[in-house]
């Protein structure tokens, strides 16, 4: 017999992410556990809380968390190109994603676009990366990329109808 869900949980309670112990939220212990590197937790927590304060200065707004929040909504990837066979080629279908793995793939796209930019410490890297998500969304990488994939998405969507 299966246990219930309530039992599940309670069992696997200590595997889940605990909270950033400085700011309580999830979001920001997994933006921080993207940015160490080699071990070094305490070099990339200096680096974000940095970066934070900064963006939460910049942004003017006591409450930077909904900013986050905001701006990775505005980030969420509903489809991703998945390789499917049709005859003997490989064509391109889009596939939805689900709500869990929406917000994995939106940090990653963020690290990537942070680790692609030329400023010289890495605290500046996220502080410039996140104030243009936020106030200008043109000069960011993060945005840019993601637009190429909704194009592609959208290509493979209508090739997919006109079929």
């Amino acid at each position: 017999m299966r246990p219930k869900n309530k039992q599940l949980s309670e069992k696997y309670k200590s595997f889940r992410l605990q909270p950033d112990p400085f700011y309580s939220s999830r979001l920001i212990q997994t933006l921080f556990n993207k940015f160490i590197k080699k071990g070094k937790k305490a070099l990339a927590r200096h680096h974000m809380y940095r970066a934070l304060t900064f963006y939460r200065m910049a942004v003017r707004r006591p409450e930077m968390f909904w900013s986050l929040i905001h701006m990775l909504r505005r980030l969420r990837i509903q489809f991703l190109l998945i390789p499917r066979r049709q005859a003997r080629k490989y064509i391109n279908v889009p596939f939805p994603v689900r709500r869990n793995k929406r917000d994995v793939l939106n940090l990653q796209t963020i690290y990537k676009a942070v680790t692609a930019r030329r400023e010289r410490t890495l605290s500046e890297r996220i502080q410039l990366e996140l104030l243009a998500l936020t106030l200008t969304p043109r000069q960011s990488t993060t945005l840019r990329a993601q637009n190429t994939h909704l194009a592609q998405v959208y290509e493979e969507r209508v090739y997919m109808d006109r079929r």
